[in-house]
């Protein structure tokens, strides 16, 4: 699959970070100290070449780096303006602005996500839960990038103790968040030769294929539907599968105490970032597909 439009613009606007931002930042950082002005450029660059070469790799582990790495391009810019406000930081605060908004794009993350798919198969990815869209996705990106960069900071300005106790805590918070984030990129509505495959450790206990003879009928939900809902709230378009004759589904279990049983399912509900795209490539597989 070719690399969408979104990740290109990403990727040009990228390449203007170094003549935006980090001017801004060595700019802002003038009077400091020439250890604290020299481990900001290699953090810059260090950073700067991981986001690169993020954009390059089409994986979910990959995806997950670069949605971490790119926010900070706008945070770096804004302290940037804060310290020396001219057209060029200004500037930065846009491209930087605009690099991070294209790489949260549904179109990317379909890209990354399906290229971690062998043979015949096609991965879509499911949307978040809208419980974590607001406030616990943004959280756990604070949390898991700026102790680390706050220690590294620190210790670029020989503050040594604080600087040591804050960036292995940095650590420990980077690796938790990373882990959060990427448990979200293997959540899948996986077309296969064979049919329907849904891949959601949240909602599910186990993956299930729906076989494309039982599939009766794919597309928009209908509003006074009794599908089995496999959304898990997810805001966006909840596609409906119609099953014939129903299929068992295991949901996953809320706690570690609770048991939950096989459930006879004639319909199911998901919500995939790119309904659309789902719906179009289902239809070329040759399941009975309605789009909007």
């Amino acid at each position: 699959m070719n690399a969408p439009a979104f990740l290109w613009a990403f990727r040009i606007l990228w390449l203007f970070l170094p003549f935006t931002v980090l001017v801004g930042l060595t700019d802002a950082t003038r009077d400091s100290s020439t250890s604290l002005r020299a481990t900001i450029v290699i953090a810059f660059w260090v950073l700067w070449a991981m986001g690169g070469t993020s954009s390059l790799i089409p994986l979910p582990v990959t995806l997950t780096a670069l949605r971490f790495i790119a926010p900070l391009a706008p945070t770096a810019a804004v302290v940037g303006v804060l310290n020396d406000r001219t057209p060029l930081t200004v500037g930065g605060i846009v491209v930087a602005g605009l690099a991070a908004t294209l790489v949260m794009s549904a179109a990317v993350g379909d890209w990354f996500i399906d290229g971690a798919s062998y043979g015949e198969e096609r991965r879509f990815v499911l949307k978040a839960p809208v419980a974590l869209l607001i406030g616990p996705i943004q959280l756990t990106w604070a949390v898991a990038t700026l102790p680390l960069l706050s220690g590294i900071l620190l210790l670029g300005s020989a503050q040594w103790l604080s600087g040591t106790l804050i960036t292995v805590a940095g650590l420990v918070f980077a690796w938790w968040g990373l882990l959060a984030a990427w448990r979200l990129t293997q959540r899948w509505a996986v077309l296969v030769p064979a049919g329907l495959t849904l891949v959601d450790d949240m909602a599910l206990a186990e993956p299930v294929l729906f076989a494309s003879k039982k599939i009766q009928h794919l597309g928009p939900a209908h509003v006074d539907t009794s599908a089995l809902d496999l959304s898990m709230g997810a805001p966006g378009l909840v596609l409906e599968a119609e099953l014939h004759p129903p299929t068992e589904i295991t949901p996953a279990s809320r706690g570690k105490d609770t048991i939950t049983e096989a459930l006879p399912a004639e319909a199911i509900l998901f919500v995939p970032s790119r309904p659309g795209a789902l719906l179009e490539h289902a239809e070329s597989r040759g399941l009975n597909v309605t789009r909007f």
